[in-house]
């Protein structure tokens, strides 16, 4: 069976405990984490790999402090962003979003968090977290709750394929009694 992946988005000096903390829990529930500096990825750019592991994870996972981060300038917006406005794209339900409480955020980051955040176009996300392991909290029940809802997902799309089987055969077996070529059903 093939593992789940989880990319971890953030930016790296001021949360590798955090990112450290997501690791361990994705890789606690059996999955496979993703994180750009970990990453073998020979003859790309950096920003090659980074659009694509968050165009091909299962789940995005950005974690945001108070740091903008480096910004590209080719597209004039930091490396984190970048990643999670490609997945977004790609998949707008595989984003999850935790935000570090803290007092000392750039401005090009808070406006970064109010588009992320938004009540209409941005995503929910939980309280605040203080620390790495509140955040482990908050992302191992993110990750059940995800998983199970795909589970879920998938059972009744089989029950639907299942009754519209069904009902193929039981019109296949009334054409059959009205005399309908076989070829014809």
């Amino acid at each position: 069976m093939e593992r789940i992946r989880v990319f971890v988005s953030s930016t790296q000096k001021d949360l590798q405990p955090e990112r450290d903390s997501a690791e361990a829990v994705i890789a606690g529930l059996g999955h496979e984490c993703l994180r750009a500096e970990t990453h073998d990825a020979p003859g790309r750019s950096p920003e090659e790999v980074c659009r694509r592991l968050a165009r091909d994870c299962d789940v995005y996972v950005g974690v945001f402090g108070g740091r903008y981060g480096f910004v590209v300038s080719r597209i004039g917006y930091s490396a984190t962003e970048m990643e999670y406005r490609e997945a977004r794209v790609c998949n707008p339900e595989k984003v999850f979003v935790y935000v570090k409480h803290t007092e000392d955020i750039d401005d090009e980051q808070r406006r970064f968090l109010t588009e992320v955040q938004d009540f209409s176009d941005g995503y929910f996300r939980h309280e605040r977290f203080q620390n790495a392991s509140q955040l482990a909290e908050q992302l191992e029940r993110d990750l059940i709750t995800w998983v199970s809802q795909r589970i879920r997902e998938a059972l009744a799309r089989q029950t639907e394929v299942k009754a519209l089987r069904d009902k193929i055969a039981h019109q296949s077996r009334v054409m059959a009694l009205y005399g309908i070529p076989e070829d014809l059903r």
